[in-house]
């Protein structure tokens, strides 16, 4: 008899909520983006020194964009020095802003470039003004690499 009038309440709850509106927003309303860039590479293996990939999401007409992850990368030049980054950003007209401290960067095993990130994947995050540059920046080099949000 419980059971009838759980899944009863549980079905007269739903048909209150999608007849009121009261129903969480679609994820089709929102639009995700992964923007990347590459500085030169350096030392026998090439590659990014810096690079930098940021994923971004925003509803759909938005003129802002929601910053969910960060992620800088580099090759080494001298051995196994440790590096560390930090990510900025710069909002039209703004100037160049730290988002956060200095991050240690380590090496990838078995890999020839060391890498960080900050933030998680999805719909979380600061939000920015379009065409608000992202940039990465590696202490040790003094080397950025930059994305715009679009």
């Amino acid at each position: 008899m419980n059971r009838i009038l759980d899944t009863a309440a549980a079905t007269t709850l739903a048909l209150l909520l999608l007849t009121t509106g009261a129903v969480p927003a679609s994820a089709a309303s929102y639009k995700h983006g992964r923007e990347n860039a590459c500085v030169g590479g350096s030392g026998r293996q090439g590659g990014c020194a810096p690079g930098i990939v940021v994923k971004h999401w925003h509803t759909a007409g938005s003129k802002t964009r929601g910053v969910g992850w960060v992620y800088a990368s580099t090759n080494p030049t001298a051995g196994n020095r440790a590096y560390h980054a930090r990510w900025l950003y710069q909002r039209p007209g703004g100037k160049l802003t730290a988002a956060s401290g200095w991050k240690r960067a380590p090496r990838v095993e078995g890999a020839g470039f060391m890498e960080t990130h900050w933030g998680r994947d999805g719909r979380t995050g600061p939000q920015y003004p379009v065409h608000t540059k992202i940039c990465v920046q590696i202490k040790e080099t003094g080397k950025q690499a930059c994305i715009n949000l679009k």
